[in-house]
């Protein structure tokens, strides 16, 4: 790697770093702010349920045996494994759990089911970047049937061997379920929580990179993907072109080396980087949170009023580019999508029902054991998620009119919202009973609210959906027109209050308040 790359690199980690940290800054004061506000006014919630807490119950969700191929010597290894209550996964060498081998922490990756494929795709797109014939290329290990691929990019891959399909099928959905849940950032401030994803998304909308982008791990893993995405489309396709030619496996070998330099870089850089941003939001907030407090009345009054004016100057732009771009698809979206929601959160209220009619205890806290556990089950959830998986009918179609955007986790989110009303219903029967010492009657209550929040659900879950299909497309178009706009409304913000308000982050609540209105339009014509 020559020098002049190497500078590249490090100007390009200096220049996305600098980015964040600005968006970084804004995004948890109005956070803060956010929370401050709710604090005070205390905003009902639309459902009747009550959330159950992350930590209500530690019992392990899922575990069993499977291989595990090593990491050293590649030989396949029988492992026992076992899913924790907070989605982290440990393996032991025996049942009784007495030897732990590892642990893995699932946030960021993907689940691959055909690891074989999967490789030789990464293989064929790399040769692709290096300039390289695929006829050249030396085939792939091969993998057995039913062996499961844990990917990450940039951190180490599991390759796990299950002995049925079915068994395949089940640990599949169980590892899917910890990518997505398993907790990556190592500050779980809420209010950090809240600001820390948003801050992501802003500095890549900054670069040019909108829509969707899945990223999970520890702020400074988190960090180091951003960047080396941007590294990737923008330097690293120059760079491997310049290596010179020879075999694959040379050409592989330089090209390792190569990233091996790049990843030094921008971890040497990352590290003390978020170490800085982190004390000085840390820092900053004991002072910045009673000035908040004390000034809550006048915040919402001036949020209130550049909104307003926001929405007079912007509608003009936003209303015309939702309806060229978006408008004529609304009614087939929403459409298509109503009906699996609809029947996801239907088959959840069946399956409450039969396990609370079966419940038979005596109120004690054991005696709710097994009925609390059952929407970790794979098996009694699936019919509803398996409901849910109707909308990729719809969705998948979609990407050639809409861009930047994954079927894929959307779906997911939705299912996880059924799940977790699930959850919600376990617990909130189960306080009742608690409270009033009638089963039947808390029985009959929770159901009522059960299906109250599976209606509110459903058309909250529509909302997300169109949301994240068409909001990425419609940023795009309307930002370099809306973005002056914005810029120049900071003007009316009092000096005193303009590090307490962030304007772009009313903007980008504007965009989704016009599509959410806009899917609710549709949805009373349905």
């Amino acid at each position: 790697m020559d020098s002049q790359l190497k500078q590249e690199v490090v100007d390009l980690t200096k220049a996305v770093l600098a980015t964040f940290t600005t968006e970084y800054t804004k995004a948890y004061t109005a956070a803060l702010v956010s929370k401050c506000i709710k604090d005070a006014k205390k905003p009902p919630s639309p459902y009747l349920l009550e959330q159950r807490p992350k930590d209500f119950v530690k019992d392990d969700i899922f575990s069993g045996y499977l291989v595990k191929e090593g990491a050293v010597r590649k030989s396949w290894l029988r492992r026992y494994f076992v899913c924790r209550w907070d989605y982290s996964v440990d393996y032991f060498v025996e049942e009784n759990m007495s030897v732990k081998k590892g642990s893995i922490n699932l946030s960021g990756y993907r689940v691959e089911e055909d690891p074989n494929k999967s490789t030789l795709g990464r293989i064929m797109k790399l040769a692709e970047k290096m300039g390289i014939d695929v006829s050249a290329i030396p085939k792939p290990k091969e993998y057995p049937p039913f062996t499961i691929e844990l990917f990450h990019s940039s951190r180490r891959c599991y390759y796990i061997q299950c002995k049925s399909p079915e068994e395949f099928k089940e640990w599949c959905d169980i590892f899917k379920v910890c990518c997505r849940k398993a907790w990556g950032l190592k500050n779980r401030d809420p209010v950090h929580v809240a600001a820390f994803p948003i801050a992501i998304r802003n500095t890549r909308w900054s670069l040019g990179r909108y829509g969707w982008g899945c990223y999970g791990g520890s702020e400074v893993q988190v960090l180091a993907d951003m960047i080396s995405d941007e590294i990737e489309y923008d330097i690293l396709s120059r760079a491997l072109g310049k290596l010179p030619s020879g075999p694959w496996f040379v050409r592989n070998w330089m090209r390792n080396s190569m990233m091996k330099v790049i990843d030094g870089i921008v971890n040497s850089a990352v590290n003390p980087a978020w170490i800085g941003m982190d004390k000085t939001v840390s820092e900053l907030r004991p002072t910045l949170e009673p000035k908040i407090k004390n000034e809550i009345d006048p915040i919402i009054k001036i949020q209130n009023e550049i909104q307003s004016k926001m929405k007079d100057s912007l509608m003009s732009i936003i209303e015309p580019a939702l309806k060229q771009h978006a408008a004529q698809h609304l009614t087939k979206i929403i459409g298509g999508i109503k009906g699996p929601i609809e029947n996801g959160f239907n088959e959840s209220i069946r399956v409450f029902k039969e396990k609370t009619n079966g419940y038979q205890g005596d109120g004690s806290p054991s005696s709710f054991t097994t009925y609390r556990a059952y929407p970790n089950s794979y098996y009694i959830m699936n019919p509803s998620r398996e409901k849910v998986s109707e909308i990729y009918k719809t969705l998948d179609p979609l990407h050639s009119v809409f861009s930047n955007f994954s079927s894929y986790w959307i779906g997911y989110e939705v299912k996880d919202e059924i799940v977790n009303m699930a959850y919600n219903g376990t617990y909130t029967f189960e306080k009742s009973v608690n409270e009033s010492k009638d089963v039947s009657l808390s029985n009959s209550d929770t159901l009522e609210k059960y299906l109250h929040d599976t209606q509110v659900g459903s058309v909250i879950q529509i909302k997300y959906v169109v949301k994240e299909v068409i909001r990425p497309t419609l940023v795009k178009v309307v930002d370099p027109l809306c973005k002056p706009i914005v810029s120049s409304m900071a003007s009316a913000i009092p000096s005193s209050f303009k590090e307490l308000i962030d304007i772009n982050q009313m903007y980008q609540q504007l965009i989704d308040d016009v599509i959410n209105d806009t899917t609710h339009s549709v949805l009373e014509e349905i």
